[in-house]
């Protein structure tokens, strides 16, 4: 059975948010100050006079950009992890030859 859920309340450039959820407190003290972070970010490069949601879409399209690049570097991290595990196999099974399970007398 899963964790209880909770009501929380967040506060995102000073607007309240209440929330229900079973997510851990600090995490989400985490995703609330990487928000902000990324929302005053966009409003300091941004134009005066931007409306909230245009504000949150720059900021949004900001993070996935940002999402997107990791998962690429994850996946070439893999692949070359995926790589070098072959590599190593092929050396093991070179080195020490096919492993034969002998019988017992």
């Amino acid at each position: 059975m899963g964790t209880e859920k909770k009501n929380i309340t967040l506060t995102i450039r000073g607007r309240k948010y209440p929330l229900r959820t079973e997510a851990d407190s600090q995490r989400l003290e985490q995703v609330v100050e990487l928000v902000n972070l990324r929302l005053g970010e966009c409003d300091a490069d941004s134009r005066a006079g931007v409306t909230d949601i245009r504000l949150v879409m720059l900021a949004l399209l900001n993070v996935a950009d940002e999402c997107l690049t990791h998962r690429q570097s994850l996946g070439a991290i893999k692949e070359r992890s995926d790589s070098v595990s072959a590599e190593i196999s092929l050396l093991l099974h070179e080195e020490v030859g096919p492993l034969e399970l002998c019988e017992v007398i």
